[in-house]
């Protein structure tokens, strides 16, 4: 065996020694579905997957759903507003915050489905669904399928269309099992301050109102493994699914209110092709807005919910 040889034999054992061992932590890595003292919720089972939700007030039926990454706590600044006349359920998605379902497919579809039957499960009816960011597109694939229990959609800056910019990182920590084992590695070096100016440049013209705590709060829960493998499994197969669900948007009957603030780029671009492509969709553009409006709009996102509630089908 020549020098070259034994050199290419050794490194290709270092790296499938590595491999291994980054797949065993992987595996080793489980999400934290315990609730903290001062987290509110419970827990239903969907399917087999146990879910963390919150439901306030009375009335008809509002499901707020959340981005990536996220959790219920994005909704905060509209959750009581809204139950002064509805019931208002939250809950955190698969994969994400105290919910179980880190290896499951993480796609809108598969989102989709677990929505619906999270809507099942809990008796909603006629249910008005909210939408931020991935939780948009996840709604607006619930919606190409007519489900019965929908009543309408309310989108607040969500992603719509391909093409979708990845980073060669989430590709990496995409990889079953070898990825939640790098995530579990690399975060602890580099996660707080990717995520601290992530929510920074998504506030963008309203940072002043990150509220006190609020990166701290995310930072905590982002970071875990399990998470940031499943928000890497979503950023690298969104365009593979909004390509084949974006032709089907015309096909929505029920009421659609896109919010979306101005300032948020390219989610504003989607929002206002959506707004034209889906019959009877009304756009809500809201000037000096990032990408959560929800915290820096909630009167919109309430009025939106209260407009597709009234709405006739």
């Amino acid at each position: 065996m020549t020098a070259l040889r034994r050199v290419v034999v050794v490194l290709a054992g270092v790296a499938a020694a590595l491999l291994a061992v980054l797949a065993v932590v992987g595996f080793l890595q489980h999400p934290d579905t315990s609730l903290p003292p001062g987290v509110r919720g419970s827990h239903v089972s969907v399917d087999g997957t146990s879910l963390r939700y919150l439901q306030q007030g009375t009335g008809p039926d509002v499901l707020l759903i959340h981005g990536s990454p996220g959790s219920a706590e994005d909704w905060d600044p509209v959750l009581e507003r809204l139950a002064a006349h509805f019931r208002v359920t939250a809950y955190d998605r698969i994969g994400h915050g105290y919910s179980e379902g880190a290896r499951l497919p993480h796609t809108p579809t598969e989102n989709a489905r677990i929505t619906l039957g999270l809507i099942r499960a809990l008796g909603l009816r006629d249910v008005v669904v909210v939408g931020h960011s991935y939780g948009g597109a996840t709604a607006l694939r619930l919606a190409i399928d007519h489900p019965p229990e929908l009543r309408g959609l309310v989108t607040v800056g969500a992603r719509a269309y391909p093409p979708a910019v990845v980073e060669p990182l989430y590709r990496v920590v995409a990889v079953p099992m070898v990825g939640t084992g790098v995530a579990a590695l690399l975060t602890p070096f580099m996660g707080a301050d990717r995520i601290a100016t992530g929510i920074r440049q998504s506030f963008g013209p309203n940072v002043a109102l990150i509220p006190s705590g609020f990166i701290e709060a995310r930072t905590r829960l982002w970071t875990r493994p399990t998470v940031v493998a499943t928000l890497s499994q979503e950023r690298t197969t969104l365009d593979a699914e909004l390509g084949p669900a974006s032709a089907r948007y015309p096909s929505i009957t029920v009421p659609l209110r896109v919010v979306c603030g101005v300032d948020d780029v390219r989610n504003y671009q989607d929002a206002q092709r959506l707004a034209r492509e889906v019959p009877g969709a009304q756009l809500v553009a809201l000037p000096q807005t990032g990408h959560y409006v929800q915290f820096a709009h909630p009167e919109a996102v309430v009025a939106a919910v209260e407009d597709v509630a009234g709405a006739h089908r």
